[in-house]
């Protein structure tokens, strides 16, 4: 007889393993017989196994894709080179057989999903990791750590039989002591989840000759490990697994997928009738949600009562065990109150409740006398008290009568929380202007109501905003938010009436004959300012100074505008002129218009507000005249450029100031 190492004897029956050499395939099959000693109550349920993803794997035997088998695996399987393949590899190759592409290996009870193929997809080992490509011990985590009832690896070996041993390492640190099975070769082993897909050479090129198929090979079977119900409740983390003999000196185990069972905890929750004094008329009911099915109850009453509800239950403590389909027990305990004859009724004036409230707990007894009353919570000991709980709140009023039998009965206080203040923005607007108030964070249960007062006095408004009348002054309103019966503190709201930035004094100062600059001192609370220069339009400035310049005019002109915090708040405009001065006219005695945007132009600068400008060439012919001032000669005569030279110039010129000045002269035309 093999037995698991480590484990107990199953009290349901006993596994023993017989061996036989199959001559003609030189394989080792494993035969299991299980004798089973079926008690009354308990049968052993098989369960689905669920795919588990785990990491690890430390070669790549399954040719997927393309023609070359040797480029998309990392080793062969045994020492003739044989590997896996999958339908899609056959498909591209021309071959028959192939494991399923989408690496699902489901034979019903068994639900595997295979690693990528473009991966190392199996842990592949030897004793003593001697053979080509394995390790003596792999490891699998898994991804998500959980628990579980049952645990199936997929595995076979190749080059005759394997010896594995399996250790299940738990989260909380804690390992098994280990699981040692046989693992049959994949060619003609039994109890086979999946057969007959075929294997190919490790080549780098088709043809491939598909080998195993006509004989239902090769072959993949299930490694089960079961666990003690105390490691049912343990989160597995890794999964150890080590080769530890073989059928033959190059004997190697594969292990492909993992497969479980989830352990499903169960909640077990106690209700109980109790019993009226001295009679066995109290039950114990068990709500149960989770567990492994099927469920069996055995309650420890005379006669053993086997449902989930036991009844004619004197007062008393009771205990019922459960089993589940994984056949691990689960002790409960129901304790059976007594309970009088006498009854009682709790009452409360009023039922509901704003936070800081008081109310009155009342017990009304029936049918008999109390002579002893406790409410809980709070352990008080009158019949009539009274109590301000913060929250919603049950209330159990147990009373005792003259024989020790107790009556209870409950009261639910409904405590509606008072709602917090609103939280509102004070504003500031223009006189005689309304504004609209919103409050911040609104509940849509709340109702929220404003009033000019701060406490009593009409309605003003309702609603999460509130529109003011025209504000001549400040003025505060008020507003409470409602839940119910429940009305927050009043938030006051002020409305504060702006008043008019202060208009700018401007001066003049720096006047030259074409320019000037005008200032002016800061005006408290101005956020910036206006300017406007000979009623143009205005520029927005920071500064309280503003510089004019390039003028040819007599005088200049400004206004400049305070700016306060909104439009209504600006400042009336402040004004100033100042008269520029006459100023030289200047000539320049040389140009070169040669389009380079430099001197290009011959002309008079000064404050002129008038011109005559006339040239002539060497002979005293005239070539150009103009009486549009700034415009000046550019060096053609009717559009042809004049050659480099003296010209001579007659310019009669009036300024801003009416004075008229004459100049004449020569210029050098440079090219």
């Amino acid at each position: 007889m093999i037995k698991e190492a480590g484990s107990k004897e199953n009290p349901l029956g006993q596994l023993f393993i017989f061996s036989s050499i199959n001559q003609s395939h030189m394989k080792r099959t494993i035969i299991i017989v299980v004798l089973l000693h079926v008690l009354s109550t308990y049968k052993l349920y098989a369960q689905n196994y669920a795919p588990v993803a785990v990491t690890g794997f430390n070669q790549d035997v399954v040719a997927e894709a393309g023609t070359n088998a040797t480029a998309v695996t990392s080793s062969e399987l045994d020492l003739v080179f044989n590997i896996l393949y999958s339908t899609d590899f056959a498909t591209a190759n021309s071959i028959l057989g192939g494991i399923p592409s989408n690496g699902i290996i489901s034979n019903g009870r068994y639900n595997f999903q295979l690693q990528d193929y473009t991966l190392n997809n199996s842990l592949f080992l030897s004793s003593g990791g001697a053979q080509p490509n394995t390790v003596g011990s792999g490891t699998l985590t898994l991804v998500t750590p959980a628990a579980f009832s049952q645990l199936s690896l997929l595995a076979f070996s190749t080059e005759y039989y394997s010896d594995l041993n399996v250790v299940l390492n738990f989260t909380d640190g804690t390992s098994t002591t280990g699981s040692l099975q046989t693992v049959a070769d994949w060619f003609d082993g039994l109890n086979a989840v999946i057969s007959g897909f075929g294997r190919i050479k490790r080549l780098l090129a088709p043809p491939y000759a598909v080998d195993g198929r006509n004989t239902n090979n090769p072959r993949f079977y299930p490694f089960d490990i079961s666990l003690s119900c105390t490691d049912q409740e343990k989160l597995v983390a890794s999964i150890t697994v080590t080769h530890h003999a073989g059928g033959g000196p190059n004997s190697r185990g594969v292990i492909l997928a993992v497969a479980g069972v989830m352990n499903n905890p169960l909640s077990v929750t106690p209700v109980t009738t109790p019993a009226y004094c001295g009679k066995s008329n109290g039950s114990a009911s068990l709500t149960v949600s989770g567990g492994n099915p099927p469920l069996s109850y055995e309650w420890n009453t005379i006669p053993v009562q086997t449902t989930a509800t036991a009844t004619n239950l004197s007062a008393g403590t009771y205990t019922c065990t459960i089993t589940g389909g994984n056949l691990c027990p689960f002790v409960v305990q129901a304790d059976v109150t007594q309970q009088s004859t006498v009854k009682i009724k709790a009452l409360a004036r009023p039922g509901t409740i704003c936070t800081g409230s008081t109310t009155t707990l009342s017990a009304i007894p029936s049918g008999g006398k109390i002579v002893h009353y406790t409410w809980q919570p709070g352990n008080m000991s009158d019949s009539t008290t009274s109590v301000s709980p913060a929250d919603t709140t049950t209330y159990i009023v147990t009373g005792e009568d003259a024989f020790g039998c107790t009556a209870t009965d409950t009261i639910k206080i409904m405590v509606i929380p008072k709602p917090a203040p609103p939280v509102v923005a004070p504003l500031s607007i223009c006189p005689d202007s309304t504004t609209t108030l919103t409050i911040q964070d609104t509940i849509d249960a709340f109702i929220y109501n404003w009033y000019p007062y701060p406490s009593g006095g009409d309605l003003a408004g309702t609603g999460t905003s509130f529109t003011t009348p025209p504000v001549k002054e400040t003025t505060t309103w008020y507003v409470e938010a409602v839940n119910g019966l429940c009305s927050s503190d009043r938030t006051p709201v002020t409305v504060t009436s702006l008043g008019v930035t202060a208009t700018p004094v401007v001066t003049a100062s720096a006047i030259t004959s074409n320019s000037a600059i005008f200032s002016w001192k800061p005006v408290p609370g101005a956020t910036g300012y206006l300017v406007s220069v000979d009623g143009g339009p205005y520029v927005a400035i920071a500064d309280t100074a503003y510089p004019v310049t390039g003028l040819q005019q007599e005088s200049v002109s400004i206004r400049v505008i305070a700016l306060g915090a909104l439009p209504c708040q600006n400042s009336a405009a402040g004004e100033a002129t100042a008269k520029l001065k006459p100023g030289d006219v200047f000539v320049p005695n040389a140009f070169s218009p040669n389009g380079d945007g430099k001197n290009d132009i011959f002309k008079p600068e000064g404050n002129i507000k008038a011109i005559n400008m006339k040239i002539f060439n060497q002979w005293g012919e005239l070539i150009s005249e103009t009486t549009t001032v700034g415009t000046g000669w550019n060096g053609t005569n009717s559009g042809k450029a004049q050659p480099s030279g003296v010209y001579m110039y007659a310019i009669k010129i009036t300024l801003y100031n009416g004075m008229e000045i004459i100049k004449n002269g020569s210029v050098n035309l440079l090219r």
